[in-house]
């Protein structure tokens, strides 16, 4: 069965909630901002970050929306910005990620990767 693009969203899966809402969002983040950057491939780098800022934003919004988890949205930001490193390379995309939410997403990818014990 293949997913329609509408189900290929975390944000509109039944199971997007709590700690599981965090993974969700962290796939959905990579997702929105690659598909920003396609999008607008011809543009000028700043247009492209400032076209991907909006979409992130929304993002950000629609987990804030359907409630996924308040205690981990509710507040946050993340910040989109190029980053200049040696003078032949092109700048690389960095995220600033408020620090509550970088932290529980840091933790409920860490929970999923640990595999589960029998006591």
């Amino acid at each position: 069965m293949n997913p329609t693009p509408n189900e290929s969203w975390g944000f509109l899966h039944p199971e997007c909630f709590g700690q599981k809402a965090l993974l969700f969002f962290s796939w959905d983040l990579a997702k929105t901002i690659e598909q920003q950057f396609h999008l607008h491939a011809q543009s000028a780098p700043e247009v492209q970050l400032y076209e991907a800022q909006k979409a992130v934003d929304r993002l950000l919004k629609q987990y804030q929306q359907i409630q996924a988890n308040p205690d981990a949205f509710e507040g946050q930001h993340i910040t989109l910005q190029l980053e200049e490193t040696d003078a032949d390379e092109a700048p690389i995309l960095a995220l600033h990620t408020s620090p509550q939410l970088e932290e529980r997403i840091l933790a409920a990818q860490a929970q999923m990767q640990t595999p589960p014990t029998v006591n």
